[in-house]
């Protein structure tokens, strides 16, 4: 459930017009989320500044820098990985090094999915759930959607290698989102998405 308090956020990417770019929508969503400081590196946020959420670009400095997002995680910030590229092992990247949520900027809904983000990162409370009780049934179709784009293929490799259309891609992929809400677990994005399904024992390691 997403707080009801105002959720405080620290935004890290080396674009000046990304910044200014997520601070307008953050300003001018009525959602209870602020930001308290921006900077072009990691080593540019305010240490006296304690967001409740880091949003970080992984490529901010030109090289990827999820030791860096793990030691942040490790220390017990909660981080939304923002970035321009949405292949399926930098979300795995991000999962690892301890990021709570993986947002592509290039999204057409990628206003409304970022604040989303942070609003269930903020207001994380990971509840018990028994594997048996909570585990989505998927048809074969589904499963092996999920396989192929987790696995690192496009929404049109995908389709491509299962002979449907891309719009099928994205109606599996949308109905596997929804059966993991239906059963109580986020999947509304990449990231959330691998996380769930390597829980349940889908994806091969």
């Amino acid at each position: 459930m997403a707080p009801t308090r105002r959720v405080t956020v620290a935004v890290v990417d080396d674009h000046d017009v990304v910044l200014s770019g997520v601070r307008a929508w953050i300003d001018g969503d009525p959602r209870p989320v602020e930001i308290v400081d921006t900077a072009t590196s990691i080593d540019g946020l305010d240490p006296r500044l304690a967001a409740d959420v880091l949003v970080i670009d992984p490529r901010t400095g030109g090289e990827p820098a999820f030791e860096r997002i793990a030691a942040l995680a490790a220390a017990g910030h909660r981080i939304v990985v923002f970035s321009e590229r949405a292949e399926a092992d930098l979300a795995r990247r991000a999962e690892l090094a301890g990021a709570r949520a993986f947002v592509r900027k290039e999204s057409a809904e990628g206003q409304r999915r970022l604040v989303e983000a942070i609003l269930a990162v903020a207001g994380e409370a990971p509840a018990p759930c028994e594997p048996g009780p909570c585990r989505p049934r998927f048809s074969e179709q589904e499963l092996r959607t999920m396989r192929l784009w987790l696995g690192g293929l496009t929404r049109a490799a995908v389709a491509r290698q299962m002979g449907i259309s891309e719009h099928t891609v994205k109606q599996y992929l949308a109905r596997a989102r929804e059966k993991y809400a239906r059963a109580g677990r986020d999947a509304s994005n990449r990231i959330a998405l691998y996380r769930e399904a390597r829980r349940d024992g889908l994806l091969d390691d």
